[in-house]
């Protein structure tokens, strides 16, 4: 093996080098291709899985380190659930938590995290309360500590105390409600806690408890079992209304509801080295193309097939070693500029509130490498398999070699309906890996088709007896082949793109509909505070009735928006006035009632999916009591009336009619306000009154055009990147064609000197190239229009909805497609303009003396 890996080296410099410095703008293309497709999958990657690291992160060091958290199933944990596990024999420690929501200066969404000090350093060390000083000789330890447990004092994490005015003040106001009723304290801010993550504050447990209405009740309990106790076992002793789970189960959450959201955006940006790889293999081609009289004579004087092919394939591994290491040097960099540009989840929200940093692992950087490594080698096959399959002697002769092996008929038509049948499969893992494959298989499928739809397009063409269009037919006839050579990485970047371009418009035009019939009021109110337990607070009781009155409004509509329970699984409840049930973005048919008991609720995509519930199934909802009260979970039981649209989360969510739900509970608080302008008024006169009305300025207004702005803006932005991945993956295609046009240009030397030898002028040469390409084009655009937007309908019909629940209408834009097609077209025939340039360098003579 060590004499052979010399050999080869010894080629390289003696071989490959002189033919490498001779065309070296070719290879630094196919460099740049395989540098730019790692580089753009390798970027994906770091910024998903940094960001996914500092939320992991961030989750791990608010769970601590206990065995189990137990919780209330639908209600808080009276204290007395703590004397309990404290007395329990199987129980090492047991830590209470209270967890709040707040808001201060300079900090819109705070969590407040009230723990005990004294258990803190085991269970918890993340969230150990830290002094900004470090106490000196004349303050004692347990003064210290007494610092921390006082109730007028709050620790901050690095990211709330960034966000703080400068200097640092030395204390801080936190505002909340607890029942819509407002509340604040000013509480001396006595230093930080090293947990990373969103902004987060820390204090005692029962000044927490005092402060935010949960007297004798708690939110939380962690809990670190005896050695050798079996958590499982003891977890199934614990009564039905309590819940023990594992601390690491929240970062497993996150990471479930933005994987399918990573895996498309990786598979996406695979798209660029893809199509990056048939410029590999133009290029890869057009190097053998130039060498075969070369490779011939090597052959003859004793270097055998094997020989040779391991002679391409060894340049081919040069070339993707290198390009595999500037692309993840490069996508490192882009990495980094993205985390600060855009995010860890380039600006999609999924990940919003963390400060991820650039993390780099071993793993990542083997995988990716490989893998630039491994395209380079699978373009190089097929050039490396002509190169060991040349008959030397013929070659030599100047009678060319055997012509390639066409693909069978049926192989085409067999991938289209494989690929139809994969893409219509239930999804693998939550993910729809069936889909992508099937979209693999109709890709490959239109590639194979080109060469037919190429003689299909010749039927067209008139006045083919004419020299040219007689010339013209018949080599695309009997090379039509070489057409998907030619265009394969045109044609792939193209339906992707088209595919592309028709979900997003059709996600976009979605979306607008959707919004317009969720948002049709003018106006929309709700408070600023936040419960303890994160939901909006209530609006004033007396506000309501207040509006009715004036004027200035012409009709409104209250919401109450709370949580609840379908057993262990935590859905958004949303109660209005449903008069119209066409009003509700609906998907699907209503179903009738069961019984008559039944309450008709309407569940979102993502529940429908979570739960596997359909119109007509029966269901138990838990309402737990309002915050700050002690009251019993009250059970609803509801039926599925039909199941809505949702944009706005990618979790179960339900709605149900506002008076059944307060015939029920009882609960007549409102946390939200649709308010129609009466003819005249303003939006900002009504504002005024709202307030005016409410008594404070702790109200949140937004306007039906304004959130609609806000929301597309947010969409173009999550959407953005694939913008530049299309992009970058035409003009890989595009290069691709001019490379393949080179390297067929070379193969047709004698071709075209014999030609212009015969009386045809290098205009009507370049003509006859430009209708080939023109040709070729064509077939390749129609394909890729073709395949694009059967792609779309997967994408649309079955990846959206298996990967994010949601489901859309496909909408075809078809000015931009348009201008697609147009602009490749274009930058195709420019291309082989250029090209066909340097025939007019060739003499006629210089280019037959060959066959004298």
């Amino acid at each position: 093996m060590v004499a052979f890996l010399t050999t080869l080296a010894s080629w390289l410099r003696s071989l490959s080098w002189p033919m490498l410095k001779a065309q070296w703008g070719r290879q630094l293309l196919a460099l740049i291709a395989i540098a730019l497709g790692v580089a753009l999958a390798y970027a994906v990657h770091l910024l998903n899985a940094s960001a996914l690291a500092e939320f992991s992160a961030s989750a791990r060091a608010l769970a601590g380190t206990p065995d189990l958290v137990l919780r209330g199933r639908a209600a808080a944990l009276p204290d007395s659930a703590l004397a309990d596990l404290l007395a329990d024999p199987q129980v090492a420690q047991a830590a209470p938590r209270i967890e709040a929501q707040a808001s201060a200066q300079g900090l819109p969404r705070l969590a407040v995290q009230g723990l005990d000090a004294l258990q803190a350093a085991v269970l918890a060390p993340e969230l150990m309360p830290q002094p900004f000083a470090a106490p000196s000789s004349s303050v004692s330890g347990s003064a210290a500590l007494m610092t921390m447990l006082s109730p007028e004092t709050v620790f901050l994490n690095d990211a709330a105390l960034a966000a703080l005015p400068k200097p640092r003040p030395e204390s801080l106001t936190l505002n909340w409600a607890v029942n819509g009723e407002p509340r604040s304290a000013k509480l001396r801010l006595g230093g930080r806690v090293a947990a990373p993550g969103p902004a987060l504050a820390v204090m005692d447990v029962a000044a927490a408890q005092a402060l935010f209405g949960k007297l004798g009740r708690l939110d939380r309990i962690d809990i670190r079992l005896q050695p050798g106790v079996d958590a499982q076992r003891w977890r199934a002793s614990l009564p039905a209304s309590l819940q023990a789970t594992a601390p690491a189960q929240g970062a497993d959450r996150m990471s479930d509801m933005t994987r399918a959201y990573r895996v498309n955006l990786g598979v996406l940006s695979q798209m660029a080295l893809f199509s990056g790889s048939f410029l590999v293999f133009a290029v890869m081609s057009l190097g053998v193309t130039r060498r075969l009289p070369q490779l011939a004579l090597l052959g003859v004087l004793g270097l055998g097939a094997r020989e040779r092919q391991a002679l391409v394939l060894a340049e081919a591994a040069l070339l993707g070693l290198l390009g595999s290491a500037l692309g993840l040097a490069l996508g490192a960099g882009l990495a980094a500029l993205g985390l600060r540009l855009l995010g860890g989840d380039l600006g999609s929200g999924l990940l919003a509130g963390a400060t991820p940093h650039l993390q780099l692992e071993p793993g990542g950087l083997l995988l990716f490498g490989l893998l630039g490594f491994a395209v380079a080698l699978a373009s190089a096959w097929l050039p490396a398999r002509l190169a060991g399959s040349i008959a030397p002697a013929q070659v030599l002769k100047g009678l060319g070699n055997e012509a390639q092996p066409r693909a069978p008929a049926w192989l085409a038509p067999a991938l289209l309906v494989l690929g139809a049948l994969l893409a219509f499969m239930p999804p693998l893992f939550d993910l729809p890996i069936a889909a992508y494959l099937g979209m693999l298989c109709l890709l490959v499928a239109g590639l194979l088709a080109v060469p037919p739809l190429v003689r299909s397009l010749l039927r067209l063409i008139p006045g083919q007896q004419a020299p040219l269009r007689l010339l013209l037919t018949r080599r695309a006839h009997d090379q039509a082949g070489e057409a998907a050579q030619m265009i394969a990485g045109v044609l792939v970047a193209l339906a992707l793109s088209v595919a592309m371009l028709v979900m997003v418009s059709s996600f976009r035009d979605s979306l607008q509909q959707w919004l317009r019939q969720v948002l049709p009021a003018d106006l929309y109110v709700r408070s600023a505070l936040r419960e303890p337990d994160g939901q909006s607070s209530p609006l004033p009781v007396s506000l309501l009735d207040a509006l009715r009155q004036q004027s200035a409004v012409q009709t409104l509509t209250p919401q109450r928006s709370r949580s609840a329970q379908i057993g262990d699984e935590k859905v958004a409840l949303m109660a209005r006035d449903i008069a119209q049930e066409d009003a509700l973005p609906l998907v699907g048919h209503l179903a009738p009632a069961p019984a008559a008991d039944r309450l008709p609720v309407y569940i979102n995509e993502a529940l429908r999916d979570q739960l596997r519930l359909q119109p007509g199934m029966p269901l138990t909802l838990t309402l737990a009591g309002q915050s700050g009260a002690a009251a019993p979970a009250l059970q609803v039981q509801a039926f599925v009336r039909g199941v809505w649209r949702d944009y706005a989360r990618q979790s179960g969510a339900l709605q149900m009619s506002l008076s059944e739900y307060q015939r029920l509970t009882g609960d007549r608080q409102i946390t939200e306000l649709y308010l129609w302008l009466a003819p005249g008024a303003t939006q900002e006169q009504l504002q005024q009154r709202v307030r005016a009305l409410a008594g404070g300025d702790a109200l949140e207004f937004a306007a039906s055009a304004e959130l609609l702005a806000i929301s597309l803006h947010i969409f173009d932005r999550s959407f953005a990147v694939t913008y530049w991945l299309q992009a970058i993956a035409l003009g890989l295609g595009l290069v691709g064609v001019a490379a393949s046009l080179s390297a067929q240009l070379l193969a047709r030397r004698r071709e075209m000197g014999l030609l212009h030898h015969l009386g045809l002028s290098r205009s009507e040469l370049l003509r006859l190239l430009l209708g080939e390409t023109a040709l070729y084009t064509g077939a390749g655009a129609l394909a890729g229009l073709g395949l694009g937007l059967l792609i779309s309908g997967v994408l649309v019909y079955v990846v959206n909805p298996q990967s994010f629940h949601w489901s859309m209408e496909l909408s075809l834009p078809l000015g931009r497609l348009t201008l697609l097609l147009a602009a490749v077209l274009l930058a195709a025939l420019l291309t082989a303009a250029l090209v066909g340039r340097q025939m007019g360098r060739d003499d006629a003579v210089r280019s037959v003396r060959e066959d004298w």
